[in-house]
């Protein structure tokens, strides 16, 4: 009995032991570590080590990095709604930081990398679009505000779709006037867009089919002259 008490004892000092010889953990070992994880697409284990270094050295000039890095490893993975919390996080705690442009860019990218087809709900095209529009506005000498020049283009052309898309189907159910304001709108609102052929021709289909000839031959006439390669079919 006394020698299985003394070993137990002998076992448990051996392992303090150990254990106190390990090095402690720097805010640099701990970044490595989350880099090299992310290098081996081990995103959950290397946002683990990186809110490591934000929970141990939170005055570490690591911490706003792997605050960062933290929304980027949500991002390469897919997780989109976790990297927007994640690049929220890093704008509000950090304001001064010098990548705060590219967290906003990269912000925008999750929402627009959610952005469904024309036919489905467009939410995430319009934070997409507001996000883009923050990144030109208050950030217009960076190469963000260039490129996020581009995808809000794309954006909106996709608001567009779905206004035409509804139009359409006003028309086919024979709601003209909603129909004739869905494409109005899209030649008010989206003018910058190759799309207008598209809203031009809805209304000289529209008013084809509710007898509105003068209307039908003005639009016809626009989309001649702008868009001659326009084919008109004669037995809508």
């Amino acid at each position: 009995m006394y020698l299985r008490v003394l070993f137990s004892v002998l076992i448990t000092f051996f392992i303090f032991s150990c254990a106190a010889k390990q090095p402690v953990p720097t805010a640099e070992i701990l970044y490595k570590e989350a880099l090299e994880a992310a290098k081996s697409k081990d995103y959950q284990t290397s946002i683990e080590s990186y809110k490591k270094v934000k929970e141990l050295f939170p005055d570490h000039p690591l911490a706003q990095l792997a605050q960062l890095e933290i929304a980027e490893n949500y991002f390469n993975s897919e997780q989109y709604d976790e990297a927007i919390i994640a690049y929220e996080e890093f704008i509000k705690l950090y304001p001064g930081n010098i990548n705060i442009p590219y967290a906003v860019f990269k912000e925008a990218l999750c929402y627009f990398n959610q952005i469904s087809e024309a036919d489905r709900d467009q939410s995430a095209t319009r934070k997409a679009i507001e996000k883009f529009e923050k990144v030109i506005k208050d950030f217009p000498d960076t190469p963000y505000a260039v490129k996020a020049y581009n995808y809000l283009k794309f954006s909106r052309k996709r608001l567009a779709e779905q206004e035409i898309f509804i139009a359409n189907f006003y028309l086919k159910s024979g709601k003209y006037k909603a129909a004739e304001r869905r494409y109005l709108h899209v030649l008010k609102f989206f003018p910058d867009i190759e799309i207008q052929e598209r809203a031009l021709l809805g209304l000289y289909n529209l008013y084809k089919t509710t007898g509105e000839v003068t209307k039908a031959e003005e639009i016809r006439n626009t989309l001649e002259f702008f868009f001659p390669y326009i084919l008109f079919n004669e037995n809508t």
